[in-house]
């Protein structure tokens, strides 16, 4: 536990013995399926495919339907539009797999069904205009197996096994053949071909009124990325952004911060372009620990509520060497920001409790704070980290959470911490429409940074 002074603050309790599940996330069922729509350029192109008398001439009409990319965007009114999937080409089943739209629960609602008299599939959505998600197309071959690792490689076929056992051992039998035909469909991902974005390796959808990262004007100077030394071979990197270095440095830790890297290596003055542009797009100029988040068992052991992660990140910023750095680093905790997404965000949050004296600003992305899942198939959430500021005396400085409206794992814990933190720390908040999403979290962090002075 964290030491104290006589007559100071209790330390910050720490989490107790937990099932073997507690890292996996509840397996709730999606409250509704999304409501379907009627694509008009979707009627008019099949109107239009059916008068065609040429092939020539329905080639055409496909491309003026497809010309600007995917999926069509159909504005409705103030608050709605129109989101279409398109596929072409035979197949047995389409599914457009957007994130937190589709699961296991509402896989029927995810299928794309064939336009008549044409070899195209289309599905419409109605969705808010600032929609924003990432997604992808499960197209299964006409002649292949449910089980078949359709397109993906053999070691992120072996990445969706472990995830599928994760999910059917906290599930309910009775969802258990739901839950094997999704991760089969997921088996056959791939990015949309004719997608007009991407991001976080999967193709993007956006509604009109989206957000989007502050556009960057110009060129922008390249930081310098250099090893960090992290205890127990987890790897870390030191980013100094471009320019003189102050007296001393504020510095935040930026946690799964492999995500930040291009592939170069670390030395490279492209090794991360987009820490290069943070400070162009309004968020604070600081020297930033990039912190690896590992796989799935380095995440589940050392980003949840981990008193020893939080002493290892401390004792990383205590031990920077300036000469490395060009400055020593600030000891201010108003001064010193840790960000993290998901279960990073839960121990952001968590450190910020753990060390006040070090962490003064927390910044959490969808951060995991049903955390942790103590109900083993009946997938309670345990919400430990606000029961714990709950019950204790510990105020913070600056909190900043977000979380996506389609999140219906988090949203309600996320706004019962922010109940809880209420006259404990200044709270800044904000819900996005979108899901537990890289391409969310990426669109709203310079904004997030900016506001909470991360």
């Amino acid at each position: 536990m964290s030491t104290t002074s006589a007559g100071g603050p209790a330390p910050f309790p720490e989490p107790g013995p937990l099932p073997r599940t507690a890292g996996v996330p509840p397996q709730h069922a999606r409250p509704q399926p999304v409501p379907r729509g009627v694509s008009p350029r979707v009627t008019a192109f099949a109107e239009a495919a059916r008068s065609a008398t040429t092939v020539a001439a329905r080639e055409a009409r496909w491309r003026e339907l497809v010309g600007a990319g995917t999926p069509l965007v159909e504005p409705l009114d103030s608050h709605d539009c129109l989101v279409t999937f398109l596929w072409r080409g035979p197949a047995r089943r389409v599914a457009a797999l957007v994130n937190k739209l589709s699961d296991a629960s509402t896989l029927e609602s995810a299928l794309l069904e064939p336009v008549p008299d044409t070899d195209v599939w289309a599905l419409t959505l109605r969705l808010g205009r600032a929609f924003l998600g990432s997604y992808s197309l499960a197209v299964v071959p006409v002649d292949a197996g449910e089980a078949t690792a359709g397109t993906r490689g053999r070691a992120e076929h072996g990445g969706l096994e472990t995830r599928r056992a994760r999910a059917l051992a906290v599930s309910l039998p009775e969802r258990h053949e739901a839950i094997a035909a999704w991760f089969n469909l997921l088996a056959h991902a791939a990015p949309d071909p004719l997608a007009r974005e991407h991001g976080g390796g999967a193709s993007v959808a956006r509604g009109p009124d989206a957000p989007r990262a502050p556009v960057v004007a110009g060129p922008v100077s390249p930081g310098r990325l250099v090893p960090a030394a992290l205890p127990g071979g987890r790897r870390g990197w030191w980013h100094v952004p471009a320019g003189p270095p102050p007296a001393e440095w504020d510095v935040r830790v930026l946690l799964d911060g492999e995500h930040w890297l291009e592939p170069a290596a670390p030395g490279s003055v492209s090794a991360a372009p987009r820490l290069d542009a943070l400070p162009a797009q309004g968020a604070p100029r600081r020297v930033t620990l990039l912190v690896e988040g590992g796989d799935m068992a380095a995440r589940g052991r050392d980003l949840t509520c981990s008193p020893h992660m939080v002493d290892a990140l401390r004792g990383a910023l205590d031990g920077a060497d300036p000469a490395l750095l060009g400055a020593p680093l600030t000891a201010d905790p108003a001064r010193t920001s840790i960000v993290g997404r998901s279960l990073g965000g839960l121990l952001a949050v968590y450190a910020q409790c753990r060390a006040p004296e070090r962490f003064g600003v927390s910044v959490s992305q969808s951060g995991s704070f049903w955390w942790p899942n103590t109900g083993g198939t009946a997938g309670s959430a345990g919400q430990w980290l606000t029961t714990a500021i709950e019950s204790s005396a510990v105020h913070l400085g600056r909190v900043h959470l977000e979380v996506g409206t389609r999140e219906w794992v988090l949203l309600e814990p996320t706004r019962r911490l922010r109940e809880v933190l209420r006259g404990r720390a200044t709270v800044t908040w904000r819900e996005f429409d979108g899901g537990h999403d890289q391409v969310c979290w990426d669109a709203l962090l310079p904004d997030a940074l900016r506001g909470a002075g991360a």
